[in-house]
């Protein structure tokens, strides 16, 4: 009983934090960041991006991608498929332990997105 109330609150945590990840909207656009994808250079393939975007969909979040020059403390000249933000290291990293199920080399980054 003790480790299904457990479970159950873990999941309400990171459920909550997951709603972080979806779109850009109104929320605010510095924090951390769960890296979920990177690829090369500004220009990708479509059917990668889409790998990307279907592998972490299976832990159930949605990414955004975007030109890592847009993120402030981001290296540049990739394209970046993000999580987030999140406004606390500890919130990133709770997300980033339930994404990495589906994505075993995701990470968090600090920074903030300049958007369009």
């Amino acid at each position: 009983m003790i480790f299904t109330k457990r479970l159950t609150c873990s999941l309400a945590i990171v459920l909550s934090l997951a709603g972080g990840a979806q779109g850009t909207g109104s929320r605010i656009d510095g924090g951390w960041w769960v890296v979920v994808g990177v690829t090369q250079g500004r220009l990708f393939n479509d059917d990668g991006a889409a790998l990307i975007h279907a592998r972490i969909r299976k832990c159930g979040f949605q990414a955004f991608n975007d030109f890592s020059e847009k993120f402030t403390g981001f290296a540049g000249g990739l394209t970046v498929f993000v999580l987030g933000p999140y406004p606390s290291k500890k919130e990133a990293q709770i997300i980033k332990s339930s994404a990495s199920r589906c994505v075993p080399d995701a990470y968090i980054k600090q920074g903030r997105y300049l958007g369009e």
